[in-house]
């Protein structure tokens, strides 16, 4: 018993380094859960899984992800909750973040009626998933063939795997938050400017937007990392931000400069640069709005120019 005990323990351990690396490898969010609600069942020897996140707006759980025999669909599939209609469970798991052991008998399954004959529920473990002081969902453990009693040794792996789907959703979160706070940055650039390079403390190119690459035709990729002068050909004094004095202290003021593009022309902008300073005061990035003078070309431009030029060349008849 003792060899078969110490097995497992290391069939366990090999399963939660495996999801671990599964959450720092896989980037699809829905290939990450379904792949990790297939794995857990075998961990805590029941045979269905949910996993379900919450919406703190609308205080709502919704199935991201479910197994069940057969591979099939499952009764959590499409399945929305109120956490109204789960009020004691719902404190538990939201305010108290602790699991939750659930039976079937009446009036101790803490569900709906509604739910309960949904989910055919005999017993089930329920670990919630937090990441960062963040309530982000449920983990939902059953077995549709018996009542299932999980050990504490099942429910402490239970909670092991869910601190690893918290990481996950969580990351998930900040990545579509993160490309959410781009189109709204890029949105406004569009409505002030035609575009907006950034660069680092050093000079160094950070980024350069969809416009700016049309006016100067640089893309991030060829320049990250390289110093501003030496791409753009504009000194540090020019590169340094203006400011100006106003009533309400210094402002950024623009400057005219003009920016060398990628086949060497030069474009001439205003150009407003604004410093980006960190939590302790220091600047971190400097961003240069740029906004193209009447009568000067950006790249795309010419190089439009250039592609309409060649059809004349090509209709022409050749000589004899």
């Amino acid at each position: 018993m003792a060899e078969r005990e110490e097995i497992g323990e290391t069939q366990i351990l090999a399963s939660l380094l495996g999801i671990a690396e599964m959450v720092c490898e896989l980037t699809d969010p829905e290939e990450l859960l379904a792949s990790i609600a297939r794995v857990i069942p075998g961990l805590v020897q029941v045979d269905r899984c949910a996993i379900m996140g919450y919406d703190a707006p609308s205080r709502e759980f919704r199935t991201l992800s479910a197994f069940a025999p057969g591979g099939g669909q499952t009764p959590f599939d499409g399945l929305r909750v109120q956490a109204a209609e789960i009020p004691s469970l719902a404190q538990r798991l939201i305010g108290l973040r602790l699991p939750a052991l659930l039976k079937a008998s009446p009036g101790e399954a803490g569900l709906p009626p509604s739910l309960q004959r949904r989910l055919s529920v005999k017993s089930a473990l329920i670990v919630p998933l937090a990441a960062r002081g963040h309530f982000l969902g449920l983990i939902w453990l059953d077995d549709t063939r018996t009542a299932h009693y999980f050990t504490s040794r099942e429910i402490n792996v239970a909670q092991g795997v869910a601190a690893q789907v918290a990481i996950a959703l969580d990351g998930a979160n900040v990545a579509v938050d993160f490309d959410l706070e781009q189109r709204r940055l890029e949105a406004i650039v569009s409505a002030l400017a035609d575009g907006l390079i950034a660069v680092d403390r050093d000079l160094r190119i950070v980024s350069i937007d969809t416009g700016a690459e049309a006016l100067v035709g640089w893309q991030t990729s060829e320049v990250r990392g390289r110093r501003m002068p030496e791409v753009f050909d504009i000194s540090e004094a020019e590169a340094s931000v203006a400011w100006r004095k106003e009533k309400a202290g210094p402002a950024a003021a623009a400057k005219v400069l003009r920016w060398r593009a990628r086949d060497g022309s030069p474009v001439e902008c205003t150009t407003q640069g604004v410093a980006v300073r960190g939590a302790d005061g220091e600047i971190v990035q400097i961003l240069y709005a740029l906004r193209k003078k009447p009568g000067t070309s950006g790249y795309a431009e010419r190089l439009m120019d250039s592609i309409d030029g060649l059809g004349p060349l090509h209709a022409a008849e050749p000589p004899e």
